[in-house]
């Protein structure tokens, strides 16, 4: 089915609650279809026809992980925020709906307003990751966009990306037409209304790209020339006449004062982290040697604790998250920590909403802020050793002591925390056997220590990753290990912890790591390759189960390009390919810091040394480093409905599941309806312990695709209210597809809700597509028919099934004027039929469930009227 230019536009503003009916069949037959839906809590939604610019945001992952993208979220607003642009969500499709995209000709659409990628002006894409870069093609080509640059005029959106792997560029410079290097919330803007302009005055796209080139940070590959060198294999670039020699990247240096969103999107299916999370800090002032954020952020920038407590509890309110976390590379440094986590963790005690921290340096999980944190719920902590020996982190400048670490995991274990994340790295610049034999050790002194307070074996997950030479960072020069070498030292980690079950250890995959140094590393000859290995097949390659080096492998020898090259050392004098970007850090200095590595010399954090005596950076003479603030915030809370009483209440709701809520599962439905009662105020009764869950039961789960008519959960609350109270204030804060219908408070004598339940009633459609289709079969084949209307051969379809009646089955009833079946299903605590087994037996129809509802339910007082004669 193919959709000329716009239709999706206009089909979309006319029915915003529904699923589009070119989707419906596609949706129907996909893995998880809330992946592809939008209509989430908080979306924005622009009539496209009012706006000057349509942007796609696209991140080259799935949805659960683009959805997790702090990046998104930022650029998401900023853009929204401007009353010319629209800014629409897309991400990569996963396999099962590309394959239904392309067999129905559909082209690969945004969220909002299911705008195909190539009507839009601009596609921004997030490059976090290089082992995404196979992705991109599949979202341009299945938006109908062309793969290169060379190929798109004006009359395609212009193609642009930025994030942390943009800072090389080289490997995707015939794919993108630009690049943004560094934040975005200014300059992403700044691209887009020059670029709007100046497509008014400008015909050729190559003159549009020369004066978008002029803006800071922008870099167009256009205008940079592949060469060959004599002191390495790799290609490096010079600019034409006119470009700039260096690309400076952007850099946001009023942090402390930029936006930042309160109303975030709320998915309506579960995501990675989800969760609302706040910046506090940007970049990091640790200097670790192996760590191209460092560069790539730098320089370390903070929000202030009033800023931070301020746009959690607001956006708490706006979402109705239940969790929340801290976000930045090293917020241990951040300096308000202790009082933002306390100020958070006496507000959050009281909606038992919970705080996780990200990474965390074991200097920075005092015994405060764990006893913080656990006023709600233990969430996981994560330490990040990296190396097992203090040489080693030395050369890595990972100031750490062992005696820190094991202090961290005592704070952790001693307020009761029974798991620990640990990172480590194999493959180090200067690793030897006993550094390995030191996190062996490490990790069992860390096992011991948990042991001994919790007095059983505490569970201990270890991550083990390759070490990568990233661009802009003092290891840049170096080789990464042999793949066998890698193996190996992953194999003795392994089989030395072999003996304790709860320490469990995740490897990451090494021939993963090599790709992902390759491009990381690579430069413009890496398109081939990477074009190649799409076309055989190569998707989601961050993937461990969809990952298959050979693709990639067969794609090299095609393009008769030897990979390992990438993996090998570089000569210190030799131009790199990401030369030409700055990320403000000077090259002298990651040459110093090489030479310290290899000496074993550790070097200061950025917040323990001068500026002005370290000068390693362009930066310094323009860096804030103090703010002398108090936290001067009064939080505003949602105002809880009912009037509050000493006793316990007991309350049935009755709802209903249509539309694009059928593609929620019942864990999403379960999480769309609590966050739903939070942002509504409604205060919901919770379990104790260190996992306090809202205390709500449901009735028997719909399976997804199935509409639910007057589905029924029963709640506690030690307010008060009134059914017209709930209905007002509940329908104003749930999900498209959700609608509550009834209230009643239940006494406390009444039995619980699966207890009362007696009867289920659903409901086929026998006018559907499909149900008719399988009639006229069944007609056909079956000579007994050959006279009847579907009508009587579904009636003897039914006699005929029920001629082998289960007790479970109270009657299966037509009604010709609705033109549906009618299952009335007891309910037994004894495995009953499933309704989906009993319409797919009566007319051979496979997962039927989208065709069916749950029309009714009856409890146990309840007369069942049936009427047999329809």
């Amino acid at each position: 089915m193919s959709l000329g230019k716009g239709a999706q536009v206009r089909y979309s503003m006319k029915n915003k609650m529904s699923v589009p009916v070119f989707l419906e069949e596609v949706l129907r037959q996909v893995e998880k279809p809330g992946r592809y839906l939008g209509g989430e809590w908080n979306e924005r939604r622009k009539n496209p026809l009012e706006v000057k610019a349509k942007v796609a945001l696209v991140f080259p992952d799935l949805y659960e992980i683009g959805m997790s993208y702090l990046g998104q979220k930022i650029l998401y607003s900023v853009l929204n925020d401007h009353p010319d642009i629209l800014a629409e969500r897309v991400f990569a499709p996963w396999k099962d709906f590309e394959q239904k995209l392309r067999g129905s000709n559909i082209p690969l659409y945004s969220l909002e307003n299911k705008i195909p990628l190539f009507q839009f002006d601009l596609l921004g894409f997030s490059l976090l990751y290089e082992l995404n870069y196979s992705n991109i093609l599949t979202i341009l080509d299945l938006g109908h966009v062309p793969f290169l640059s060379s190929q798109r005029t004006l009359e395609f959106p212009l193609v642009i990306a930025g994030g942390p792997a943009a800072f090389n560029p080289e490997p995707l410079a015939s794919i993108f037409d630009l690049f943004l290097v560094g934040d975005g919330e200014e300059a992403f803007l700044e691209i887009i209304e020059r670029f709007m302009e100046l497509k008014k005055d400008f015909k050729e796209k190559t003159e549009v790209l020369r004066e978008l080139a002029k803006i800071k940070g922008v870099y167009v590959p256009f205008f940079y020339l592949p060469y060959s060198q004599p002191k390495s294999f790799l290609l490096a670039v010079k600019p034409t006449e006119g470009a700039p020699a260096k690309i400076e990247k952007r850099v946001l240096f009023s942090f402390h004062r930029s936006p930042f969103p309160e109303k975030i999107v709320v998915p309506n299916i579960q995501i990675v982290f989800d969760r609302v999370a706040v910046e506090v800090a940007r970049g990091c002032p640790q200097k670790c040697r192996f760590c191209q954020a460092t560069s790539l952020y730098f320089p370390y920038r903070i929000k202030s604790p009033s800023f931070v407590i301020q746009k959690m509890l607001r956006s708490l309110r706006l979402t109705g998250y239940e969790d929340a976390s801290l976000s930045s590379l090293s917020i241990s440094d951040y300096p308000y920590l202790d009082q933002t986590v306390k100020f958070l963790m006496e507000e959050f005690r009281k909606e038992k909403i919970s705080l996780s921290l990200s990474s965390l340096r074991p200097k920075g999980l005092s015994s405060e802020v764990a006893k913080s944190i656990i006023k709600v719920r233990k969430t996981g902590f994560t330490l990040v050793p990296e190396a097992g020996t203090e040489r080693l982190r030395r050369v890595i400048n990972k100031n750490l002591k062992d005696e820190e670490i094991w202090e961290a995991s005592e704070n952790a274990f001693s307020q009761g925390w029974r798991m620990l994340k640990l990172y480590f790295m194999v493959g180090l610049p200067t690793e030897k056997d006993e550094d390995l034999e030191g996190m062996v050790t490490l990790i069992k002194e860390i096992f011991a220590v948990g042991e001994k307070i919790l007095k059983s074996p505490p569970t201990i997950n270890i991550s083990l990753s390759s070490f990568i030479p990233k661009p802009h960072t003092p290891f840049q020069w170096l080789s990464m290990e042999k793949e066998e070498i890698l193996w190996e030292k992953q194999k003795f980690i392994r089989s030395c912890l072999r003996r304790y079950p709860s320490i469990k250890l995740k490897g990451h995959p090494v021939k993963n790591s090599i790709l992902e140094c390759v491009f990381s590393r690579g430069d413009r000859r890496l398109a081939g390759p990477l074009l190649e290995a799409w076309k055989r097949g190569a998707r989601f390659d961050s993937w461990k189960d969809e990952f298959n080096f050979s693709l990639w492998e067969e794609a090299f020898e095609s393009e008769n390009l030897d990979y390992r090259n990438y993996l090998a050392p570089l000569d210190k004098e030799a131009i790199l390919p990401w030369d030409h970007i700055e990320t403000g850090i000077k090259k002298s200095h990651l040459l110093e810091e090489l030479d310290k590595a290899l000496h074993e010399e550790s070097s200061l954090s950025c917040l323990n040394t001068k500026c002005g005596v370290c000068q390693g950076c362009h930066f310094w003479p323009r860096l804030e480093r103090e703010f002398a603030e108090k936290i001067k915030i009064k939080p505003k809370r949602i105002s809880p409905l009912g009037d509050k009483r000493e006793d316990i209440f007991r309350y049935q709701a009755f709802y209903s599941k249509l539309h694009e809520a059928r593609f929620f599962s019942h864990l999403d439905l379960i999480n769309c309806i609590q966050r739903a009662f939070r942002r509504a105020g409604i205060r919901v009764s919770s379990s104790e312990g260190f996992h306090p869950k809202m205390l709500i039961s449901y009735i028997p789960a719909l399976p997804l695709g199935m509409e639910g008519k007057a589905e029924c959960l029963e709640f506690k609350s030690q307010y008060l209210f009134s059914e017209k109270q709930f209905l007002t204030r509940v329908n104003k804060h749930v999900t498209s597809g959700l609608k509550f219908l009834r209230l009643r408070k239940v006494e406390n004598s009444e039995p619980l809700l699966n207890e009362d339940l007696k009867i289920m009633v659903y409901s086929v459609n026998l006018e559907s597509q499909e149900i008719r289709g399988a009639l006229e079969t069944i007609r056909k084949e079956k000579n007994y028919f050959s006279s009847a209307d579907n009508f009587k051969v579904a009636q003897e379809l039914v006699d005929e099934f029920l001629s082998e009646r289960d007790e479970s089955i109270e009657g299966i009833f037509l009604d010709r004027e609705q033109g549906k079946l009618f299952l009335y299903l007891r309910c037994s605590p004894q495995k009953s039929p499933r309704p989906r087994d009993i319409v797919e037996k009566v007319f051979g129809i496979r997962n039927p469930v989208f065709l069916m509802a749950r029309e009714k339910i009856f409890f146990a007082n309840e007369e069942i009227p049936i009427d047999r004669e329809k």
